[in-house]
């Protein structure tokens, strides 16, 4: 297993601008997920997700270029170009989308 990190210099410095926003997403560069690239993302903001769930039916993988372009703040040409990271970073930031399960109270 090996994985391509991101600096602790450049970690620090994201992680003071952005706060509890920043994650470390792992993507598999390979299909045997032997070799990984570690990215720093964004917590999808609301108006991202707004903008993203606009195409999500009629243009999906546009819906998806929206949430990485606006979200991966490391890597962002590479995992652009590259089929297998574009997905896997697309997939890990839906996830990272802030949903909180509500209930119905009494009236």
């Amino acid at each position: 297993m090996s994985l391509q990190p991101v600096s602790q210099e450049t970690k620090d410095a994201l992680k003071k601008e952005h706060g509890d926003k920043l994650k470390s997403l792992i993507l598999p560069l390979n299909d045997e997920a032997t070799e990984e690239l570690e990215v720093l993302a964004l917590v999808p903001e609301r108006s991202v997700v707004g903008q993203s769930m606009k195409f999500m039916n009629s243009d999906p993988k546009k819906g998806q270029e929206i949430l990485v372009k606006n979200c991966i703040l490391t890597e962002k040409e590479r995992v652009m170009a590259d089929d297998g990271l574009f997905y896997a970073a697309a997939g890990l930031l839906t996830e990272l989308i802030p949903i909180r399960q509500g209930k119905f109270g009494k009236v």
